[in-house]
């Protein structure tokens, strides 16, 4: 196994020693205790102060809940180790800072249903989305979503995030899929009560009820993790653009604007640096002007198909970024996420050197 110096703090891409140099390492990544001490000790080895853990994916857990069921990756029942104990304790040895990741709309993905009955998609199939029809959102190959509209959802939302940051010492909470999903919804009978209006006579009214909805589901979820853990980072993955958190009813400049959020991470993937320079920029004018959020750009490392690419656009950002995901660094062992091993190695290669990562011995 190699083993890494970090060349003291005197990094290449670092204007500061408070630079955010993560990586997001999905939920499809480990499986057992070993696979988790491994992709804490590699991230470290590539030169990242970060690590964005995923541990809910669908309305289900990767840690010990009583809210909600384990992931059916473990069959649902107790794996026998706490996933996000383990990763807090690596990261803590490997000096590392943890944030517990977490799908705040999904409620499942696939079209079966989920095997475990307590699941919210048996227990409570109204709060799942409904379209104009008033009938909720069919099982597919993607997400069915909840709806962030009804005071019950957003309750549920913000007891997981309590329950995290009270029980675990986590360095923040990241939020992702914190939005509408593409389309029309929330045509149910309750909401369409609690809005009051015709959403047809009053389309504005109607879009921006719901974009409230979202935004009051970060501002409570925010406060919920501030009383159990004051220096928790409480930050939001975002569309990458103001005309798509538009579609979505993500108004994360307004977040940053009332200061809900400490961070906005806007996934600015692509495999055009010309694309990627305007993205990042429209997200450091839109959140730098309009509050004190860190704006921490996303690489997406699964889009490019050299490594100096990967590297070039890190370079960009100007005090901060996230790499997606580990799986492009190191090869996953889940099957429909396995990138080329030789296009892994090389990436970490060119990571680990613009990092000021040197290799002390193989």
């Amino acid at each position: 196994m190699k083993a890494f110096l970090l060349a003291g703090a005197v990094l290449s891409l670092s204007s500061g020693p408070e630079e955010m140099r993560a990586v997001w390492v999905t939920r499809f990544e480990y499986r057992t205790e070993a696979d988790i001490r491994t992709i804490v000790a590699n991230s470290a080895s590539l030169g990242f102060n970060t690590v964005l853990f995923q541990v809910r994916g669908q309305a289900d857990a990767y840690y010990r809940s009583e809210l909600e069921p384990w992931a059916d990756c473990f069959d649902g029942r107790d794996p026998g180790f706490d996933p996000l104990e383990v990763a807090c304790r690596e990261a803590r040895r490997h000096k590392l800072a943890l944030h517990a990741w977490v799908n705040v709309m999904p409620a499942w993905k696939g079209t079966t249903p989920p095997a475990d009955r307590t699941h919210v998609w048996w227990r409570h199939p109204d709060w799942v989305v409904a379209g104009r029809n008033g009938k909720r959102q069919a099982l597919n190959d993607h997400y069915t979503c909840l709806n962030p509209c009804l005071p019950a959802v957003r309750e549920h939302l913000v007891e997981v995030v309590r329950d995290l940051a009270t029980r675990y010492p986590v360095d923040g909470v990241h939020l992702d899929y914190v939005r509408f999903i593409e389309g029309d919804w929330s045509y149910d009978r309750k909401t369409l009560a609690l809005f009051g209006k015709s959403p047809e006579k009053s389309p504005a009214a109607w879009a921006a009820f719901r974009r409230d909805a979202v935004t009051r589901t970060v501002e409570a979820m925010r406060k919920a993790v501030k009383e159990a853990r004051p220096a928790a980072m409480f930050s939001a993955a975002v569309y990458p653009t103001a005309a798509a958190r538009a579609r979505v009813l993500q108004d994360a400049e307004d977040w940053v604007r009332r200061g809900l959020v400490d961070a906005v991470f806007p996934m600015t993937y692509s495999a055009d640096d010309f694309d990627f320079r305007a993205e990042i920029g429209e997200g450091y004018d839109l959140f730098r002007a309009g509050g004190a959020a860190a704006c921490i750009p996303g690489v997406g490392a699964y889009k490019h198909d050299t490594p100096g690419q990967t590297v070039r656009q890190m370079q960009m950002c100007r005090a901060g970024f996230a790499v997606f995901s580990y799986s492009s660094l190191f090869v996953s062992p889940d099957a429909q996420r396995r990138e080329d091993a030789a296009l892994c190695r090389a990436r970490r290669e060119a990571v680990r050197e613009a990092l000021g990562v040197r290799v002390v011995r193989d």
